[in-house]
């Protein structure tokens, strides 16, 4: 028997017109993380990523921003429609913004029409200063819980978080990673998700990302917001992503 071909990119709903949004996930998060979103968002094709070592992948987690965007971007040449949108929470607004990048080299007339946006990040820049990998399994377990994704029942379940720091902890590399990166700013429509109460991304440092594009960016706040707002709001981040796709046509 052949072996399965793991499934990185899986399509979560089918579209009634022309609207299409790809989810790139947050750290420890794969394509389930999004369906939330999705029944918020009836008629969008909406496709989203699983990488190695998440969800039910059992490969070995990829260690490094390079490695994921070219990852996700072999598995987008198939399926990016002419004025999607790239949407990214917190680790995964990074990787869609460099996938963006590989995109207008591989296909550059349908990267021209996209959009995207960037949910709850830091700049690669400021990733690459966290020093996450120094940290002990404790403060990297903690470091999560201060996202706010998590419940806080597991704060007395650390033994079931160890068993998937390995795939944590990568994640956590992954960030750092992305300072190592090369960019031009790009030429795009983006508009940014930031919530108000999130500890983690600053206002300022949401606002650094203007410099990642030529293009201005909107800034949009999400009231009473914490770090993961799209899981715990999914239907105001439903509401933007709506007002920011293109129009079908």
């Amino acid at each position: 028997m052949e072996p399965i071909e793991p499934m990185y990119l899986e399509q979560l709903q089918k579209g009634e017109g022309n609207r299409q949004i790809v989810c790139f996930p947050y750290l420890g998060g794969h394509s389930q993380s999004f369906q939330p979103l999705v029944r918020e968002l009836p008629g969008v094709e909406m496709w989203a990523f699983t990488s190695p070592g998440h969800g039910l992948n059992t490969q070995a987690p990829l260690e490094h921003m390079q490695q994921l965007v070219e990852l996700y971007t072999s598995q987008l040449m198939n399926v990016i429609r002419p004025g999607s949108v790239l949407f990214g929470h917190s680790l995964g607004g990074i990787s869609a913004y460099f996938v963006a990048h590989r995109l207008f080299q591989e296909v550059p007339d349908v990267a021209r029409t996209l959009r995207i946006v960037l949910s709850a990040c830091n700049t690669p820049v400021e990733c690459g200063m966290q020093n996450y990998d120094r940290m002990s399994d404790d403060q990297l377990i903690d470091q999560l819980f201060s996202y706010e994704g998590l419940p806080q029942d597991l704060m007395n379940e650390k033994e079931l978080l160890y068993y998937f720091l390995p795939v944590i902890r990568a994640d956590f590399r992954m960030l750092e990673s992305a300072a190592t990166l090369e960019y031009q700013p790009l030429s795009l429509p983006v508009l940014y998700l930031w919530g108000e109460r999130d500890r983690t991304v600053s206002l300022q440092s949401a606002l650094k990302w203007g410099r990642y594009f030529h293009t201005p960016m909107k800034l949009q706040t999400i009231r009473e917001g914490s770090h993961m707002f799209m899981m715990h709001q999914p239907s105001m981040v439903a509401h933007y992503l709506t007002s920011f796709m293109t129009p079908d046509v």
